[in-house]
């Protein structure tokens, strides 16, 4: 399988862009780093509320999540991509540390977003979320 190598990714980059087309660009210029995965495009793993079909697999392995995802656009692309360096290759403890919506929040991603692409956004947090569950139930 193809692993994204998102070691390019600055979140002090991004909260130090002057404004918001300048992180857009860099929101845009991210999802560059996703990669195509015809292999996770299937109907079990795709994301519910993006407008784009949006995949993304999960696997728990020595209690590491790892994380997969693939779109057809690079805006919803580069946004799974600065959710990934978040909880990608982390712990349940340390994913359980973050939270979605305070980052989404600080970078004002909400406010300047389209509905379609807030509610794709939301779709990934949910999806993550169901398959942290799975593995974690209760």
């Amino acid at each position: 399988m193809i692993v994204d190598d998102l070691s390019g990714i600055s979140m002090q980059e991004l909260l130090a862009a002057r404004d918001w087309q300048a992180k857009y660009r860099l929101i845009a210029q991210w999802g560059r780093l996703i990669q195509p995965k015809l292999e996770i495009r299937l109907e079990a793993h795709l994301i519910k509320g993006c407008e784009v079909s949006a995949w993304l697999t999960h696997d728990y392995k020595n209690s590491v999540h790892s994380f997969s995802f693939d779109s057809d656009s690079r805006v919803i692309n580069g946004l799974a991509a600065l959710l990934l360096i978040h909880i990608d290759k982390k712990t349940s403890a340390e994913i359980n540390l973050f939270s979605a919506e305070a980052l989404f929040e600080t970078l004002g991603l909400e406010k300047h977003l389209t509905p379609s692409r807030n509610n794709g956004l939301r779709g990934m947090v949910k999806r993550v979320e169901e398959l942290l569950v799975s593995v974690h139930p209760c």
